[in-house]
């Protein structure tokens, strides 16, 4: 081969290197924690979705590591702990306790969240002004309480006991709590409370004695999002009605749902990523409190326990399993 043909090829492979080495620098590395089981697996398409329309191709301009730690504290500080030390370039973080955990790993990596009520729980200093590696969506979900129970009490005017079942593990239980209770209080409701570890707690036994108590209902918190497969069916078999704040649960068979839209969130976290990858730095990126809530009601479920929905309550509902 002639010289001028060598340093040809030389100069070919060198550029094939350096666009390799581009292609490589551009593709971002994000970490994303969830503190719910792998059921939820949805969520992370979500924000996949959310990624493309921001224009992300992923497997070219980025990677994921996802994890879905099912409410194990220590395991989510050793996936945190491996995230950090790789490092990733961002961290998304779900559910209020795994956003506390990544918190405490690291005041480096930017760290995306959707979580609970971020002021009360000390998440962040100020919603305007967050704090420096932390930004992402609060969630007024322990703010619905009086909706849920106002809506339960339109269907049922006649309710005069309801439960509460949440978790003793969670920041967000004693607002929770608390909030239900002045709902309740509000409407002539008495509200008796169950807390467990876990959702491996919640058993027959527990839907047993809250019917034995004398409720007539049961609000679920929804730290046990991914478990209502396992939660709705145990509840109707006291023929107790459940209330809870995402879709799914209305999806499993609660009689009713009121919160946040879960898809349009998960797919809103694209949108500080995509910010903090341009540059902006987390502490310049105001939390968002969303402000859109769906109301989903389950007929099906209705007719089964021989509730009537009110003509009153249909018309409010965004959606209705019939």
């Amino acid at each position: 081969m002639r010289r001028r043909d060598l340093l040809a090829a030389f100069c070919a492979m060198s550029f094939a290197r350096s666009d390799f080495a581009a292609a490589n620098e551009k593709r971002r590395k994000i970490g994303y924690l969830s503190w719910f089981p792998p059921t939820m697996k949805i969520d992370l398409d979500h924000f996949r979705e959310g990624m493309r329309q921001f224009g992300y191709i992923e497997g070219k301009d980025y990677e994921i590591e996802a994890y879905f730690i099912d409410g194990n504290r220590e395991l989510a500080r050793e996936t945190v702990s491996k995230l950090v030390q790789e490092p990733v370039d961002i961290i998304v973080a779900v559910a209020t306790p795994a956003v506390h955990v990544v918190k405490e790993a690291t005041s480096i990596i930017p760290i995306v969240m959707y979580s609970a009520n971020a002021l009360a729980t000390g998440l962040v200093p100020s919603l305007s002004h967050p704090s420096s590696n932390l930004t992402g969506l609060s969630l007024l979900m322990t703010d619905l309480s009086g909706k849920r129970l106002a809506v339960l009490h339109e269907i049922r005017p006649t309710l005069r006991a309801v439960a509460f079942l949440g978790s003793a593990n969670d920041p967000q239980t004693g607002t929770f709590v608390r909030e239900t209770r002045t709902a309740a209080d509000r409407l002539g409701m008495s509200l008796s409370v169950r807390l467990v570890d876990g959702p491996w707690a919640i058993g027959q036994n527990i839907f047993d004695e809250i019917k034995k108590d004398g409720s007539e209902a049961v609000i679920v918190q929804p730290i046990f999002t991914g478990y209502q497969d396992k939660i709705v069916p145990l509840a109707m078999k006291t023929r107790l009605p459940v209330v809870s704040d995402y879709a799914v649960f209305a999806d499993a068979g609660a009689l009713l749902t009121y919160g946040h839209n879960q898809v349009a969130l998960h797919r809103r976290l694209g949108y500080y990523v995509d910010r903090i990858l341009k540059g902006a730095k987390p502490a310049d990126l105001p939390v968002e409190q969303p402000t859109e809530f769906e109301l989903v009601i389950n007929a099906r479920t209705a007719a089964e326990l021989g509730w009537v929905i009110p003509q009153s309550v249909l018309i409010q509902a965004d959606r209705v399993i019939e």
